[in-house]
């Protein structure tokens, strides 16, 4: 899991951020949002330009260079931040596997060439690489023999030591699942066009995934669910699988019909059919067409899965203990991000109205 994000230069980030997600409480409640000490499920508030949507960004730009995912590099335009001629961008993850802690933590001066990248496991360093100098330290047991010059590439060194090297240690195992948490990283959007990074390659239909799944009865309860009654049927359109809408005798295209909150809920259910094999997941502005009541039941949809998933979004009546717990709650505000028992000094209650005390300032420190 991933336990703590730092970000410095980049976009609106010009000073140093840092997401915690394992500094957790002992509360009685709400467990389901917590695994292993760490937040599994938990919404991100700001205003807007508060830097919601570039928080995500800023987490997945690690796929870039690690992985040969799906990649949105538009959304990495202006991608240093403007100020006082900042040069490069510096990101630090910590992931936690088990009771082992990985460190990844690189410099680049845009999306495509890293300056610098340093790999550590329980705080021994295992690989670095500085670009400019064209220097590194390895420290892999079974690496002894690898040929270890990039030749001026600007190529991630420990994606290299990994693709070019027999694992003969239990710290090239922990390196694996690093790799394997990093390559089912998915971020996804539908606010400004439905789009999405990691996890897989390619478009991918939406009725294509609900009907190559086998999924179209389950997707029409989906809906039922959340109080959208159609009777659907697959129908063939040339080469095309197409979800239809049942009217008497008569069918028409789902997405010809659908109102852009249904659209919204059928990408998240194409999803949520695969999310299992995901690790992690960032959707920004996930209820930005969903009334209260379908926007709880999506975040308690997560819940009752194994992946981490963080959220943002507009939407205080969501921002409840019989939701998530204080913990999971966080406020992006001025290059900053605390979750809520660390903007007051409060102790939260389960009691507590978070709403009520969120919007007569409570937490305004975070803001």
């Amino acid at each position: 899991m991933l336990i703590e994000f730092k970000v410095k230069g980049f976009k609106n980030f010009k000073e140093e951020l840092i997401f915690n997600l394992g500094n957790v409480n002992k509360y009685s409640f709400g467990e389901k949002a917590i695994k292993n000490e760490t937040v599994k499920t938990g919404l991100v508030y700001g205003i807007n330009g508060s830097g919601k949507s570039n928080l995500g960004i800023a987490l997945f730009d690690i796929i870039l260079h690690l992985t040969d995912k799906e990649k949105q590099w538009h959304l990495y335009n202006n991608y240093l931040n403007l100020f006082n001629g900042v040069e490069k961008a510096e990101f630090t993850y910590k992931f936690k596997f088990e009771k082992d802690i990985v460190e990844y933590k690189y410099l680049k001066m845009d999306s495509r060439y890293l300056l610098e990248e340093e790999f550590k496991i329980n705080n021994k360093l295992i690989t670095y690489y500085n670009y400019e100098k064209n220097t590194f330290q390895l420290n892999l047991l079974g690496t002894e023999s690898l040929r270890t010059d990039l030749n001026g590439s600007s190529n991630s060194f420990i994606k290299f030591v990994y693709n070019n090297s027999n694992p003969q240690s239990i710290e090239s195992e922990i390196i694996g699942k690093f790799f394997k948490f990093v390559e089912n990283m998915l971020f996804f959007a539908s606010l400004n066009g439905n789009y999405y990074q990691g996890f897989k390659n390619g478009d991918g239909k939406i009725s294509e995934e609900i009907i190559k799944a086998k999924k179209l009865k389950d997707f029409e309860n989906f809906l039922k669910k959340a109080g959208i009654e159609y009777k659907l049927k697959a129908v063939k359109e040339g080469n095309e699988n197409k979800i239809h809408c049942v009217f008497d005798n008569k069918s028409v295209d789902f997405f010809a019909i659908a109102s852009k909150g249904t659209t919204s809920l059928a990408l998240f259910y194409a999803w949520l059919i695969r999310l299992n094999e995901a690790s992690f997941v960032f959707i920004d502005e996930f209820d930005a067409f969903y009334h209260v009541d379908l926007a709880k039941k999506i975040v308690e949809e997560l819940l009752e899965l194994g992946i981490q998933a963080i959220l943002t979004t507009h939407d205080t009546t969501l921002m409840s203990n019989e939701l998530l717990r204080p913990d999971c709650y966080f406020i992006i505000s001025d290059g900053r991000i605390k979750s809520l028992p660390n903007i007051t000094e409060k102790e939260l209650r389960f009691a507590h109205n978070l709403e009520k005390m969120y919007r007569a300032g409570a937490f305004d420190d975070g803001e």
